[in-house]
């Protein structure tokens, strides 16, 4: 028992340390290091109940039974918590609110059912002596993690957007850490290692998300030259079907010497976050120049293709109704096949080229705009 209790110990002062350091970089990876943050928390949160179940099962005062029941009762509610944040956080956007509440279902049964266990000892059992025995559903929250962890692994191995198979390779082992912890804590009941692998699992989930930080641009929050490049050369070896689409901000140098370069930043960032609105679970957004920005699709139609665009102007020219400098986007895309005989690079050329096309006909509109006011 002293042990488990240093391990837990060990493990709160290990996530409260990495929460610390998430809480500074959160200009990268912003959303991740937030999910990383809630599921730390209440991972502590959850030790300390841990921590606190084992000091009170020492004592037989019956004055710590609605104590040792409640903190039973949340431990216990709590515990598949973390790996639905993780599982909800990685969840294709194309899923709707009906199967995410389907989803949550076994969150409400769990928390229910722990609540009812305060008297009918279902999951746990305190009797009056203060003594502790497990429930003939003892399992059931553990069950439903393992349930979620499954979940994000089969999640991760079909989500090509935001991990690449590399990524894949360190990310799916570290979801199975807790899984097999959960093995080891069923098959041997009096080993206690469940919340210290899944502390584990979170560790090393932060250095994961730190090192992933090296793929993105600090400035926009999308993906970089770097990770651009690795991107292309995959096309060099599989046989995919891909739109590139070049995006290029018009009229950034204009903007930096009437209202100043932190404006032009201001322009970089929103036009960067607008491109990867506009294709959330359709492409992949890469910032390779200073105002230059590149999509990558796999598998999309021009139809598909088009109606994205129109729906990136139409948000567009919303944003712009309440800005001083406004945001112009000019674009162009090439479909890309290695059936054709031509490189994704090619590819990327006839991109550039629709899209200087595209930014031609802005100035020409622009400019005949201009003259009409005067």
């Amino acid at each position: 028992m002293g042990t488990v209790i240093t391990t837990d110990m060990l493990a709160i002062i290990t996530l409260c340390f990495t929460i610390g350091l998430a809480k500074r970089n959160l200009v990268i990876n912003h959303d991740k290091n937030r999910v990383y943050i809630a599921a730390a928390l209440i991972t502590i949160i959850i030790l300390l109940l841990e921590i606190a179940t084992l000091l009170l099962v020492q004592h037989t005062n019956s004055s710590l039974v609605i104590i040792h029941r409640l903190a039973n009762v949340l431990g216990f509610a709590l515990s598949p918590l973390v790996a639905y944040i993780l599982l909800n956080f990685n969840l294709d956007m194309s899923i709707g609110h009906v199967q995410r509440r389907f989803l949550r279902l076994p969150l409400y049964v769990n928390g229910l059912i722990c609540i009812l266990s305060y008297k009918t000892g279902w999951i746990f059992y305190v009797d009056a002596y203060n003594q502790y025995s497990r429930g003939d559903l003892f399992l059931l929250p553990t069950i439903i993690s393992v349930f979620y962890f499954t979940l994000i692994i089969i999640t991760i191995t079909r989500n090509n957007l935001d991990y690449d198979t590399d990524d894949k390779i360190i990310i799916i082992p570290i979801i199975l850490i807790p899984i097999l912890g959960t093995a080891v804590q069923i098959i041997f009941p009096d080993v206690i290692c469940l919340w210290a692998s899944i502390s584990v699992s979170l560790l090393l989930y932060y250095i994961f998300l730190r090192e992933l930080q090296f793929k993105y641009d600090p400035q926009t929050g999308v993906k970089n030259r770097a990770a651009f490049e690795r991107e292309m050369k995959r096309y060099l070896k599989n046989d995919i079907t891909a739109a590139v689409v070049m995006f290029d901000l018009n009229n950034l140098k204009t903007t930096n010497d009437r209202f100043g370069h932190e404006a032009g930043d201001n322009e970089i960032f929103y036009a960067a976050k607008i491109i990867q609105a506009s294709f959330l679970g359709i492409g992949q957004t890469f910032r390779i120049g200073g105002d230059e920005f590149c999509v990558i699709c796999r598998e999309v139609n021009q139809e598909t293709l088009d109606s994205v665009l129109a729906e990136l102007d139409h948000m567009l020219n919303i944003i712009n109704q309440n800005r001083t400098s406004k945001i112009t986007l000019a674009y162009g895309y090439a479909f890309y096949t290695r059936e054709q005989g031509t490189s994704i690079y090619s590819t990327l050329a006839q991109a550039d080229k629709a899209m200087y096309t595209h930014k031609a006909k802005l100035k020409g509109f622009y400019g005949r705009r201009r003259d009409d006011e005067d």
